[in-house]
């Protein structure tokens, strides 16, 4: 009987080998099932995330949420998984600011994390699938933290206005550009952070959530998923500040608007029938 995939080594007991590790990041959700129903010449080593072998002893990790790790793959082939991808409906094109790098040493005396290298004692699928996620989470969200710091530079102006000057000194529309702008990333982002769940592996092997743990901590995972989650609860209150304001700034103009239009009611009176009213009181 065939072992589980869960289980399956991807190289011999005993066989040291280091991989170089690319892990790149497409804006947008990796639809895995319509990826493998376009390219079905891909070898498929496991699914949800989806784990190919396109060459010999080069694998490709996929996730949903857009991250893309690529183990001992060549130049030529990356190149073509990053076209296949780019061809997916629906999804954006590659963040080359996002791509980070990490060695992984086979054949160590037990696992380990390092600052830059990861040391595994055997490679298994479950291992090639939390090395890979950990990586894949990291830059994603080195694209999510630079897109609310967009977010946040484009709102810095009007904060600035309104603190020195105590005003929207920004026209109506391109304020709520602004807003939209800010409401668009947040949506985006914590759409693609509900993703970031713990593999299920970990949940049955105590050695796999050892290091699992550990990825998680070398990464900063934890504290840069806190940093964006209140970044985007600023963007959410001063969103909400600055419609609130404009709402004031339009409730104003219309009150200026009305006491004008009552000016002039008063002005048209006084200039032309307050005199035939005042003749004919006179008689």
């Amino acid at each position: 009987m065939n072992q589980p995939a869960r289980i399956r080594p991807l190289l011999p007991e005993g066989e040291e080998h280091e991989f170089t590790l690319q892990a790149d990041y497409f804006d947008g959700q990796i639809d895995l099932k319509a990826f493998c129903a376009t390219h079905p010449h891909h070898p498929i080593l496991g699914t949800n995330p989806l784990v190919l072998e396109p060459q010999k002893g080069s694998f490709v990790f996929l996730s949903r949420f857009g991250g893309v790790v690529f183990w001992d793959c060549p130049e030529a082939l990356i190149r073509q998984i990053h076209e296949e991808l780019k061809s997916l409906p629906g999804l954006s094109q590659m963040e080359e600011q996002a791509r980070d790098f990490l060695k992984v040493q086979v054949g160590a005396a037990e696992d380990s994390v390092g600052f830059s290298e990861v040391q595994l004692q055997e490679f298994t699928l479950e291992k090639l699938r939390i090395v890979s996620l950990t990586l894949a989470q990291s830059v994603a969200l080195d694209h999510f933290e630079a897109a609310v710091s967009r977010a946040m530079a484009r709102f810095q102006p009007v904060v600035s206005a309104l603190s020195h000057e105590g005003k929207l000194l920004l026209p109506h529309r391109e304020v709520l550009r602004i807003v939209g702008f800010a409401m668009e990333v947040r949506a985006a982002v914590l759409d693609n952070l509900t993703l970031f769940d713990d593999p299920p592996e970990t949940w049955e092997s105590e050695s796999l959530a050892h290091l699992d743990s550990a990825l998680y901590d070398q990464f900063d995972l934890e504290e840069r998923l806190g940093a964006i989650k209140e970044k985007l609860a600023y963007l959410h209150d001063t969103g909400a500040t600055f419609l609130g304001l404009l709402e004031t700034r339009k409730n104003h103009r219309l009150e200026w608007i009305i006491i004008l239009l009552i000016l002039v009611e008063i002005l048209l009176f006084i200039g032309k029938d307050l005199p035939s009213y005042l003749v004919h009181g006179l008689r």
